[in-house]
């Protein structure tokens, strides 16, 4: 499965990526890139920010998104 994770590098996060990975799912982090940038090097991370840059999203599609507040 195709994972889209809004945020994923701070606290819950973090454990819902390694949770998504240790399935073999693929996950796509989309943040702002500021916190912990170093962490899950083999992850395809998407640079913006959901309250108005979403540019890095469009026309790409994944089977499910779990957003992190």
């Amino acid at each position: 499965m195709r994972l889209l994770i809004l945020g994923g590098t701070l606290f819950l996060g973090r454990h819902i990526v390694d949770s998504a990975l240790d399935k073999g799912h693929r996950v796509t982090l989309f943040n702002r890139g500021k916190q912990n940038p170093e962490l899950f090097p083999d992850v395809e991370k998407l640079q913006g920010d959901r309250d108005g840059n979403l540019e890095s999203l469009k026309e790409r599609k994944w089977h499910s998104t779990i957003g992190i507040r």
